[in-house]
This record gives C-alpha cells, structure tokens and sequence, in this order.
C-alpha cells in the first residue's frame, strides 16, 4: 500500500471542533462497557452486596487519578494531546511510557470487549456458533473496519451510547424497585479482602475517559471542556455502575456467569429483559472494541510521529488509516482471545493503566511543588491531591494477579526498550511527516471518527491553521 505524497502548497481548513457533550458521549460510550456488562458479575462474585463499595472505591482512586489528569492535560498546546505536559515536566521518556503503557491497556481491553461480545452473542443470540468463534470473528470485523470506513460506526455511536445507558438505566430502576434489605444483608463470599480485590479489578472499568485526553487537540476550549468531560464521563459511569450491581443483587442469584447482567436482568425483569440487556451489551462491547482500536492507534501515530517507535507502525493506507498498527492490534487480541483468561487479561490492562496513572500523577505533584506554573487547571493543596493520587493507585498493585502484575510491567519495560533502541536509529522520515502532519490537521482516524459519530461544533473555517509541532 503506497502512502501518499503530501500537498505542499494549500493551507487546510480548520476541521469541526469537538464540544463538551461530544466529549462526554464519546468518553461514556468508551468506558461503560465491559465494565458493566461482564465485570459486575465478577465483583458480585468477588465481594456479593458490597461489589457496590468496590465500585465506589474504583471510582474514588480513579477520580484522584483523574484530577492530576486535569492539571497535566490542560497544559498542552493546541494541536498536542493532553499526554505532552509530561514530556515537559518529567522528560520525554516519561511521556513516552504513559503513551505506550496506555496503548498497552487498549490493546488489552480489546479483547477483553471482543471476548465478552462473545459470551453475549452465543448465549442469547447464537448458541451454535461458541463464544470463541464469534470472538474471533469480531476481531476480524473490527480489525477490517478499522482499515476502512470507521465513519460507519463512528455516525451510530451517539445512539449507541444512547440505547445502552437507556436498557441499563431500564434495568437499574427496575431492580432498585425490587431490592430489599435482605439482599444486602448477605454474607460476603472472599470477606472484606474480597471487596478490596474487586475495587483492583474495577479499575479498568473507569479507564475509557483517556480517550478524551486523547482528543484534546480537537476539543473546543480544551481547557474548560477536557476537565468538565472527564469528571462528568467518570460520574455517569460510576452511577451506571452503581445502579446496574444494585440491580444485580436484588436477583438474588449469588453466582453469576460471564453474561450476568442479563442473567440478573431475567430473573428481575422477565426472559425479555435478558435479550434486551444481551443486546445492549453486544452493541456496547463491539461499539468500544472499535473506539480502543481507534484510540490505540491515535497513540501509536504520535509516538511514531515522535520517533520513539519504529516508523514502520505508523504505515498507512490512503485513506490514512495505520494499517501495520491496526493489524498488530488484531493478532495481539487473537492471541489474549485464545488465552482465554478474562481475569487475567484485565488485570494486564489494569497493570498498564495503573503504571501510566502513577506517572502522570507524579507530574501533576511536581507541578503542585511548583505552584502551577503556566496556564491550566490548579488544585487545592499543592502537590497533596497527587501524591494521594500515586498511593491510591499503586495500592491496588497487591490485590491483582501476580503473573498479571509481571506481564505488565515486562511489556511495559519492552516498550522502554523500544524508546532506548530508537534514540540510536535514524529513517523513516516519510512515515512520520504523514503521522505529524495528521496529528497538526487533526485528521486522524480517530479525530475523524468523533467528529462523524458525535455532536461536533463547527470552527471558523474562514482563518488559515498554522502548523502545529510534531509534539505528542
């Protein structure tokens, strides 16, 4: 597949901007997913009626990750995602590791979400088939769509968002309704520590706000609209959440199976309620198997464009799409897919989201040491909000799967390895003038896709755009 050659004269127009309630569709649409159509079925077994403690837990510590998130993002330049303040702050290596440790988890929560489409579509929908067939069989249509038209899912994902959040909000009140204080008074299954290995497995659950972060230099006031997103995607979801595991234990069932939404959903709501909430998790899962797709590879473009990976990843097709990223995506969740091991898998993704949460938060403490320098969001208590960001994050490491705690920080540091290795290689230049010139232009498949899928404003497109630097 040639890749083209750019235009040199002609100053592009400025694209459609994304606003807040963009944002939050598309953050929302991202996180609640697996989360809640297959992990709350795992917390419930995990710590019974208080998985909804596990969850408000998950929330709080992501919520402090969140806000360092704020103070670093809202220090980016325009055109710059909101991962290049650490560059600034900490060194370009330490920015590095929070964008590769970040392409680590979306690279695992694909197959965690294709994997859980599966069990959904084959227990309700096409019981011959087996999960694994049709798990595999959605990693080769995502993988196609993403070297192709994304815009076909990305013009349904406001109503996807939409249709989904409305069965599970069905599901939540009509639960609630039927909850008694029996359900609650039951005895936990792993004890207290049950509750804390929960709150660890959860984390994930909150992660898909960093798609935000990721459309910054496309947002409309980055600045106001990046924080606002990211507080109000983390507290519909944790509601969503909240309400679904209340939902789920009014049931009654003690032990769910990978389909346990619906599973309660029958019992609570009728055999119609379960094929409603299979169909909202099929739409779910598959919709934010294809948005990590478009983040993973919106992340592996600017460290091409960088030139801390190889430049061989960023080849594209002509239509702009990372093709070799696409396709590397595929194999890996092909490869996590056969595994099947749903626990371990998160909690790889989970390992790599908390090393990037620990590193930006140490950013965000730096910057509170330093009084908040320059413009962006500040927090009360200097560096103090941060470092409790750090502890709380890297107090979930003990309660994950140790061999999972390892494979994540041997990936992370084979990315390190990769950045070491690229500091003494030189080339690629056409591969990564493409990358950073659709970085500047905002024309990369996943800046595409929000824009088409979602409520966008448009910007002036009168003015000429200047040239952004090739900054991640």
């Amino acid at each position: 597949m040639a890749e083209p050659v750019l235009p040199k004269s002609r100053t592009p127009r400025a694209p459609r901007q994304i606003g807040l309630v963009a944002c939050v569709a598309f953050g929302v649409g991202t996180t609640v997913g697996g989360g809640v159509f297959t992990l709350s079925g795992t917390a419930v077994n995990l710590a019974g009626p208080a998985a909804a403690v596990s969850y408000i837990l998950a929330g709080i510590v992501m919520f402090l990750c969140a806000l360092s998130f704020i103070v670093v993002s809202t220090r980016a330049g325009d055109g710059e995602s909101g991962y290049a303040p650490v560059g600034t702050i900490l060194g370009p290596f330490w920015r590095f590791i929070v964008m590769w440790a970040f392409y680590l988890n979306g690279a695992t929560i694909i197959a965690y979400l294709v994997a859980s489409f599966g069990d959904y579509f084959s227990e309700y929908f096409l019981p011959a088939a087996g999960t694994l067939t049709v798990a595999l069989a959605t990693t080769v249509l995502v993988t196609a769509l993403n070297l192709g038209p994304t815009s076909l899912v990305a013009r349904a994902e406001t109503w996807i968002v939409g249709i989904k959040l409305g069965l599970l909000v069905l599901f939540s009140v009509w639960g609630l309704t039927e909850l008694r204080p029996d359900d609650l008074d039951r005895p936990l299954p792993s004890g207290t520590g049950g509750i804390f290995s929960a709150a660890a497995m959860l984390f994930t659950a909150y992660t898909g706000f960093n798609v935000i972060t990721n459309m910054a230099g496309s947002v409309k006031n980055p600045r106001k609209t990046v924080p606002r997103a990211i507080m109000l995607t983390i507290l519909v979801s944790g509601l969503v959440y909240l309400g679904t595991v209340l939902a789920m234990t009014a049931s009654g069932i003690t032990r769910f199976t990978a389909t346990g939404v619906s599973q309660a959903a029958e019992t609570v709501m009728g055999a119609w309620g379960g094929v409603l909430v299979a169909f909202a998790a099929c739409l779910s899962t598959f919709s934010g198997a294809n948005a990590n797709v478009l983040g993973a590879s919106e992340i592996m473009l600017r460290m091409v464009a960088r030139g801390d990976v190889p430049p061989a990843l960023g080849r594209h097709t002509r239509n702009g799409h990372p093709y070799i990223s696409v396709l590397l995506l595929g194999i890996i969740t092909v490869l996590l897919v056969v595994l099947r091991d749903t626990a371990f898998v998160v909690s790889v993704a989970n390992v790599a989201a908390i090393i990037a949460m620990i590193v930006v938060s140490v950013a965000a403490a730096v910057l509170g040491f330093r009084k908040w320098p320059g413009e962006g969001a500040r927090l009360p208590l200097g560096p103090v909000i941060p470092i409790l960001a750090v502890l709380a994050a890297a107090g979930q490491l003990p309660s994950l799967n140790p061999e999972a705690i390892v494979a994540g920080f041997f990936l992370t540091g084979f990315g390190a390895a990769l950045y070491f290795a690229r500091l003494y290689e030189r080339g690629g230049a056409g591969t990564r003038a493409h990358a950073s010139a659709q970085i500047d232009t905002l024309n990369t498949p996943l800046m595409k896709a929000a824009r088409t899928g979602t409520i966008a404003n448009s910007a002036d497109p009168s003015g000429p755009r200047r040239r952004l630097p090739p900054e991640a």
